[in-house]
Order: structure tokens, then sequence, then C-alpha cells
């Protein structure tokens, strides 16, 4: 992967747990953060099946190959969450009130399935009701829209007015986080590969897009009541779009700086699944079981939020070591062979 856009999801997903755990200073953050993950996934959907999985015959391979990159780390993260709930019910619930063990099938199925979580209030990892939403869309765009430029603008066209609808409230689909209310934000990131080779922003355009992103993350969210508006998370896709693609443009090559952003950025989605539970274990060992917006004065909640971060920071690390490299070396076989079978222009069977 692109060196730049690794360490663009790995901010994306620090900026997720600071929201989280540290509301009080960056109170919009994650709501943001969430709406560029959705881009990205729009983009790299359709640069994967556009370049790698290329022909409807190895939708089987794509497949197999988003299952191993989404599930088994989810499967470990979840098996952490039940452990931190059951130990810590208190703590777990103080910290996040859908964080409970599951009473029956209805209830439990989401949780291993994650189809289904989006709007359910039992959730064993709290922000894995956005997973529920890519996972829509990696079959729309990885098997249908994103195998077609005009496949791809009509999707946008469609989700546009969807969208904005849902956030007028004339649709009964909440506009942040539903797979109909943010459709575009997709549709947007699988357009913006098609183009990409038309778009050139230079670094003072750049450097505007970044101050632009950062007001629409850190400092308009504070004169907001809730620090969450509708208006001001689609619009932040506009400047995040422009980083994007300046950082698609203008790919790193040194080889250390490679090496490091694509370790971090293979820690963003451990970070992104973890942190809800190492939350709960730091909060019981360390703050007496409670959650960073009851930890006074602020300085003291930096110090509740720098503990979770190197909590999650060493999970990550352990869940790329031991799950995600392992399991990486599988799909690298699959997409190499899919690779292989695009460019002998016959369709990949995968072996059941």
């Amino acid at each position: 992967m692109n060196p730049g856009i690794s360490l663009v999801r790995f901010l994306l997903a620090f900026n997720v747990i600071l929201f989280h755990v540290w509301n009080q200073v960056a109170p919009g953050a994650g709501p943001v953060a969430v709406l560029a993950f959705f881009y990205i996934s729009g983009y790299l959907i359709t640069q994967i099946v556009r370049e790698t999985y290329t022909s409807a015959g190895q939708a089987g391979a794509f497949l197999l190959n988003r299952l191993l990159r989404i599930y088994p780390q989810y499967v470990a993260a979840l098996v952490l969450g039940l452990l931190a709930v059951y130990l810590y019910p208190d703590t777990a619930y103080g910290i996040h009130e859908d964080m409970q063990l599951p009473t029956d099938a209805a209830e439990w199925i989401p949780q291993f399935a994650i189809f289904g979580l989006y709007g359910s209030e039992i959730r064993i990892l709290p922000m894995a009701w956005s997973l529920s939403t890519e996972l829509y869309y990696y079959l729309a765009i990885g098997l249908v829209t994103g195998r077609s430029r005009r496949l791809a603008l009509a999707l946008l066209a469609v989700s546009l007015p969807v969208g904005a609808l849902c956030a007028l409230e004339i649709l009964p689909f909440d506009f942040y986080g539903h797979p109909i209310g943010n459709g575009f934000a997709f549709a947007f990131g699988s357009v913006t590969y098609f183009y990409r080779d038309s778009l050139s922003p230079g670094r003072w355009t750049f450097a505007l897009a970044g101050l632009a992103y950062a007001l629409h993350a850190y400092a308009v969210p504070f004169l907001i009541e809730d620090g969450l508006d509708d208006a001001n998370l689609a619009a932040s896709l506009i400047p995040f779009s422009v980083i994007f693609v300046y950082v698609v443009r203008h790919e790193v090559h040194d080889r250390l700086v490679v090496v490091w952003a694509n370790a971090m950025g293979r820690m963003a989605y451990p970070m992104f699944l973890t942190h809800w539970a190492v939350n709960v274990f730091v909060s019981q060992y360390f703050f007496g079981g409670r959650a960073n917006r009851g930890v006074q004065p602020l300085a003291r909640g930096g110090t509740y939020f720098i503990s979770v971060l190197a909590g999650v920071l060493i999970c990550s690390f352990l869940f790329c070591k031991l799950i995600d490299g392992p399991i990486e070396r599988i799909r690298r076989d699959i997409r190499s062979r899919a690779k292989s079978a695009a460019d002998a222009g016959r369709p990949l069977k995968v072996a059941a």
C-alpha cells in the first residue's frame, strides 16, 4: 500500500481513539475520521478490483481476501471485548453503555457476523457498527460498481441526493454511519480512483486542504452543542479528498519512511477494533474503573488518554505480529494468483 495512505489511516484511527477516550479536546474528530475511512475504503476497494481481481470470475478470490482481512482480527478483538465485559461489567458499561453481554441469539449473532450491528444496543465492540456499513460497500463496489467508471459515477449520482435527504430527515435513515445515509462517501472515494490521474493538487493546495480538514475535525465541533453536524461531516470530505489525492500522486520512496508508515498503517485496524476493550482494562487497573469524562482536571484526562493509547498501541502491535502477519501471507498468495490469472487472461478458481 502507498505509505502515505498507510500514515493517513493511522492518523484517522488515532482521531477515533482521541474522540472516544478524551472527547473534551476533540468532540468531532471521530465522526469526521469515520467518514474519511469510508472514503478510503471506496477508493481502495475500487483499486483492488481494477488492478488485481479484474474479472467477474475472480469474485470468489476477492471475497475470500476481504474475509481474511476483516474477520480474524475482528474475532480476536471480540474475544478481548468479551473478556473485558465479563470480568468488569460495571466498568465496561460506564465506559460505553452498549458494552454488555448478549442475552439471546438475536443479540449474539450480529456480534460475530458484523452485519446487523448498526442500530443494535448491545455491541461488545461499540465501533464495530461502522464495519457493518463498510461490508455492504465492499460487496457493492467490489462486485459491481467498482468495475466500471460509469457504474461508479451512477452510485455517486444516486447516493449524493439520498444522503442529503437523510440529512434533512426526509428519508427515515440516519445520515451519519447508516449504509444508505453515508453511501456517498464510499462512492466519492470510488470515483476518485478513476480520476486520480486527472487531478494534481500542489503543495499549497495540500497545505490549505490540511488546514481546512483540521478545522472540520477539531475547531468547528466546538461551536456545535454535541460536536456533530451533518453539514460539517459531509463538507470535511472535500479537503480530505484533496489531501488523499496529493498523497496518492506524491508517493514516498525513502525506505525507512516506507517501512515505518506501512507498519503504522497496519496497526490502524486493530487500533480501531480494540480501543474500547483496552480502555476497560486500563480504567479498571489504573483509574478506579472511571470513564475519562469523569476524570478531572484536563491534565489528568490527558494522562488517562495517553495510558489508554499506550495500551492500544501495544495490543495492536501484537495483533499485527500474531494475527495479521500470518494471515497476510495467505492473502498475498491469493492476490498473487489472482494477478497471475488476470495477466494470463483467464478466471481464477478458488478451491473450496
